[in-house]
């Protein structure tokens, strides 16, 4: 279904066939109109950045549970992430801020 309206402005060239002109090109341009709608739709989204997975926690503040040397244990969204300080040494409670990953461990650093 997606993909046919992507092709709309094609599939909608008939028109020019079966009706008559002052029909066909106020027909037509709703058409074209309509799938260059989506067109900007697809463009916007692909544009947004990454909200999931490793990517999408690039950035995001967390909470220290836990810390055992420079590993630290770190509440995020509700999740608990195992973390590698960089910089100062991180305590319970106070923000980090994440700056890298690496597998699925954090890399963070004491927040601003």
């Amino acid at each position: 279904m997606c993909h046919f309206l992507l092709f709309l402005p094609v599939a909608a060239l008939p028109v020019f066939w079966l009706l008559p002109l002052s029909i066909a090109l106020p027909a037509y341009a709703l058409a074209l109109g309509i799938a260059l709608w989506i067109y900007a739709l697809a463009i916007k989204t692909t544009r947004r950045p990454m909200m999931t997975g490793a990517e999408g926690m690039l950035g995001e503040s967390g909470r220290v549970v836990r810390v055992e040397g420079r590993a630290a244990t770190l509440q995020i969204h509700g999740e608990l992430w195992s973390a590698d300080a960089e910089g100062e040494a991180l305590t319970v409670g106070e923000a980090a801020l994440v700056v890298g990953i690496k597998g699925l461990r954090l890399r963070v650093r004491r927040r601003p």
